[in-house]
């Protein structure tokens, strides 16, 4: 079998044209030899990118080279997924996002995400609608019901 490895393109779009050099601004995330494989498989070969501070950067690309696995990996969406296995480091404002004291919880406020099609968690309905709730240390079982219950028999989102 032969894997095509196809690259993913990163355009960071320069404030200032006249003073352009990445190399010296700050980066808020920075990739360095990033590696993620689901079981065998690799889906991400050797991510080197710094990403400056107060920038836009778009991802492009086409479908399935990585783009979403990359940026799921930048709050650590990836960890919920069975079989998946990281090589190098991701930082976050100089710190790796992966070190055992990071307090994933904390990462995900820092780092949202807003995907085009809903991207729930591995988990269920009710963990997904539960999920925001836990973070901020509701878990008596009687209160998550009645809000979830509450979520989901409302009118859609946006209407209310």
């Amino acid at each position: 079998m032969t894997t095509v490895q196809t690259p993913i393109s990163v355009s960071i779009a320069p404030m200032d044209k006249d003073n352009l050099d990445i190399g010296k601004e700050v980066s808020t995330f920075e990739t360095k030899n990033f590696n993620l494989f689901y079981g065998e498989k690799q889906a991400l070969h050797g991510v080197n990118i710094k990403i400056p501070e107060h920038r836009v950067t778009a991802f492009i690309g086409p479908s399935g080279c990585g783009k979403s696995t990359l940026l799921r990996s930048f709050n650590r969406m990836n960890d919920l997924v069975d079989n998946v296995r990281i090589e190098g480091e991701i930082l976050l404002g100089g710190k790796d996002i992966h070190h055992p004291k990071v307090d994933v919880s904390n990462l995900r406020r820092q780092v949202g995400m807003v995907f085009q099609r809903p991207n729930p968690f591995p988990k269920s309905i009710y963990e997904n609608v539960g999920y925001g709730l836990r973070l901020q240390g509701v878990n008596q079982r009687s209160i998550l019901d009645d809000k979830v219950e509450w979520a989901l028999k409302g009118p859609p989102c946006g209407t209310r």
